[in-house]
């Protein structure tokens, strides 16, 4: 219970989520709000050195060439079974004067500061697997996505450094919906058309100086339209 108070308040605090749209054969890479609240913007605009890659891969995961279009916001245009970007909006700081985009070292009387690392993939053509395509944190889901109708349930599994998330706390279209089991599965249900986000985080040992740790979260995407 204590883990999963621990990464809503991270959440809370993260705030924005990254994801990737689909126009024909173009990827776009957005930033913001995925399902915003009244009063949100559906969209953050991001500084381009903030995207650490924007790739074009294959079922397996091995990367295509590609056409990388850097206006924003940034675009990918290639024949891509899978999309998948890495983001950071740098080291973030609580302070008793508020949150600051900085490290700790450079702000008066830290509280708290971490590293910001988020991974989005968005899955446009899936080879059923049970294993990791690397040895990072990531989501993949137990059949493929593309035959999927609202109402209907899906299973996927959480891995870290190869091996199974256990307990970790899954984010599903802005909502908190449960957590993973000892295998790191957890079976969810589609309850709209359209873009499906779902999400986990784990912290990591900072090993720079320049903050308490990494806060790592990863996006799987899909769409369903029936």
């Amino acid at each position: 219970m204590l883990l999963l108070l621990l990464i809503l308040l991270l959440y809370t605090a993260q705030a924005h989520e990254l994801w990737i749209e689909k126009e024909g054969n173009l990827f776009i890479l957005l930033y913001g709000h995925i399902k915003p609240n009244r009063g949100e913007e559906a969209t953050v605009r991001y500084l381009p050195e903030q995207v650490l890659s924007f790739e074009c891969l294959d079922a397996e995961g091995n990367r295509l060439k590609a056409e990388l279009i850097k206006s924003y916001p940034l675009k990918l245009r290639g024949s891509c079974h899978m999309v998948q970007a890495v983001f950071s909006s740098g080291y973030w700081t609580k302070t008793p004067d508020g949150l600051k985009n900085l490290p700790k070292d450079q702000v008066k009387n830290p509280i708290e500061s971490w590293y910001s690392v988020e991974i989005a993939r968005r899955i446009n053509a899936w080879k059923p697997r049970r294993e990791p395509l690397s040895n990072d944190l990531e989501i993949i889901p137990v059949e493929s996505p593309s035959s999927l109708r609202v109402g209907e349930k899906f299973t996927v599994i959480a891995y870290y450094k190869g091996k199974p998330l256990r307990d970790a706390p899954v984010y599903h279209n802005r909502r908190i919906v449960g957590s993973t089991d000892e295998e790191g599965r957890i079976n969810l249900r589609v309850r709209e058309k359209g873009i499906q986000l779902v999400g986990v985080t784990v912290r990591e040992k900072d090993s720079t100086g320049k903050a308490d740790y990494v806060l790592k979260t990863f996006y799987l995407i899909f769409e369903v339209e029936r």
